[in-house]
């Protein structure tokens, strides 16, 4: 009856949610380096993106499929592009930004087609704002985390869970408004266990090898 008692307890916590740790980036650079080989750079100045006029509204039914192809589906607020901003980006060769925040009609926000790990954003020279991740879709689901981006900075994070939705804002901006552009996402190199998780494993094998030595 010990026995049974014991391995039903060790099943018990093995089953216990762990929560998701994330870590938030203020480096483009470091936070693809924190992912692997399946990271993708929606990069508005080129194909297929580019093809389509400046002005376009990333709900339009062409960039909107494009978007799709490339793995992210907006939704709510129909974001518009803009050309020409080459002075206020960072990136040399890049113009185009989505225009974003209430003081531009609305905030930015995206589902996944799968699931991901990461997300970070780049930001135009003059304004700043934030990422909010939520791990199911239309924001839905638990709140794991947000990133802050200053102006001309980039903003990303990573979680131990994956990442269904994710919402740009310029809530931290004195305007409420702010351009982003070179939107990236992507998945670990690999899945490593938090430590709450090993914690987790290790106490229930015990347990387990326990009640097995108690048996014999």
């Amino acid at each position: 009856m010990k026995t049974v008692l014991v391995a039903g307890l060790a099943a018990a916590v093995l089953s216990l949610p762990a929560h998701a740790a994330v870590t938030t980036f203020s480096s483009q650079a470091s936070f693809e380096a924190a992912l692997n080989e399946s990271f993708t750079l929606v990069n508005l100045d080129a194909q297929p993106l580019v093809g389509f006029a400046a002005g376009y509204r990333v709900e339009d039914p062409g960039p909107a499929a494009a978007f799709l192809d490339l793995g992210i589906d907006f939704f709510g607020y129909n974001a518009q592009s803009r050309a020409g901003d080459d002075d206020v980006i960072v990136t040399p060769g890049r113009d185009r930004l989505l225009m974003n925040g209430n003081g531009f009609g609305g905030e930015i926000q995206i589902n996944f087609v799968d699931p991901v790990d990461g997300f970070g954003v780049l930001s135009n020279l003059i304004d700043g704002g934030r990422v909010l991740a939520y791990s199911g879709a239309n924001l839905g689901g638990t709140l794991l985390g947000q990133a802050n981006f200053g102006n001309g900075g980039f903003g990303g994070l990573i979680s131990t869970e994956t990442i269904g939705s994710v919402r740009i804002t310029c809530d931290f901006n004195s305007d409420l408004k702010c351009g982003v552009y070179d939107l990236q996402f992507g998945t670990f190199a690999a899945a490593i266990p938090e430590p709450s998780t090993y914690g987790l494993l290790l106490a229930g094998l015990g347990l387990l090898g326990f009640a097995a030595r108690r048996r014999r």
